[in-house]
């Protein structure tokens, strides 16, 4: 039997909620508020991808903080730290998938995207490009400044020891 517990689904779906409606809170002050306070709508496409860049930034940071952690726990096994696997599920649900969630939209991007052609069809084109080109760059930017790119190998682990 494991000695450690996984967070119930329930649990689970109460973290994202909460750091859902945390990162569409600071979406919306971004994306909506700061550009009407400066009265400047034009602003409103830029903050989405100066969100959707930080967000994936954030992101790939705390994957690589993840990522070191779990492979910690690996190697240190099972005295280092009972309940890491709970706290990484933790991290994961809120901070990952409802902050940076909630924070980033793809929805949101998408349908400012089709709004600004009408009105600038070039810089509607280059925002869009430069968030599906540099999103992804920055949460590998995130990743190796935290130190956890490639904190482990992608696929299965091989058996050194294994003869065939």
């Amino acid at each position: 039997m494991s000695t450690h517990r996984t967070l119930r689904l329930w649990q689970r779906l109460a973290l994202v909620a909460v750091g859902g409606a945390l990162g569409a809170a600071l979406r919306f002050v971004v994306t909506v508020a700061l550009p009407d306070a400066a009265r400047e709508p034009w602003l409103a496409a830029p903050a989405l991808l100066a969100v959707n860049l930080s967000g994936a930034l954030v992101a790939g940071f705390l994957r690589g903080i993840l990522e070191q952690a779990q492979t910690r726990g690996r190697v240190g096994g099972r005295g280092v730290h009972q309940n890491l696997h709970r706290d990484i599920e933790w991290a994961e649900a809120f901070f990952l998938v409802g902050l940076c969630g909630g924070y980033t939209s793809y929805s949101a991007f998408v349908a400012g995207a089709v709004e600004g052609w009408h009105a600038s069809p070039v810089l509607t084109a280059s925002l869009t490009v430069a968030t599906l080109v540099f999103a992804p760059l920055a949460a590998l930017v995130g990743m190796h400044v935290s130190g956890g790119y490639p904190a482990r190998p992608a696929g299965p682990t091989p058996d050194v020891g294994r003869k065939t």
